[in-house]
């Protein structure tokens, strides 16, 4: 893809953001819109091909560069402050256990390079549904996710 530009200009070519690749997870409305940008096309031209309006497509950008940002955040390792925010998110939703349920995780995942997908994936496994979903909101709360 092409270099990321910042803020989408509607009279200029529109690219990528810069963490966006092919197999990052778009939801479906951002996805059209992304397939059409090519680093050529301004805005305008992106809507009609998209088959969208103008502030569609200036919001699948904006969307585009969060979930690209929030794709690379998962893959980084896990840093202490993130360990901690990720305690706390548990300890909200399951009790004290919280902290051990993440000790564990890292003891299962092998300790060495894990990233926030993997553990954050590791923990969901060992939550019910409606915990699962608690626990989202509390990521999501505070960033993370």
């Amino acid at each position: 893809m092409t270099v990321p530009t910042g803020q989408p200009n509607p009279t200029g070519p529109l690219s990528w953001p810069g963490d966006l690749q092919d197999a990052t997870p778009l939801p479906f409305n951002v996805w059209r819109v992304m397939h059409q940008v090519n680093g050529e096309r301004d805005a305008m031209e992106v809507a009609r091909l998209a088959r969208v309006s103008l502030p569609e497509v200036l919001d699948a950008m904006t969307q585009a560069g969060r979930w690209s940002g929030r794709a690379a955040q998962r893959e980084q390792p896990v840093t202490e402050q993130a360990l901690k925010e990720i305690q706390q998110c548990l300890m909200v939703v399951v009790g004290p256990m919280g902290e051990f349920m993440v000790d564990d995780a890292f003891e299962d995942l092998g300790e060495d390079n894990v990233t926030l997908s993997q553990l954050l994936g590791h923990l969901a496994t060992q939550l019910g549904e409606s915990r699962v979903q608690a626990f989202v909101r509390q990521l999501r709360a505070r960033g993370i996710a």
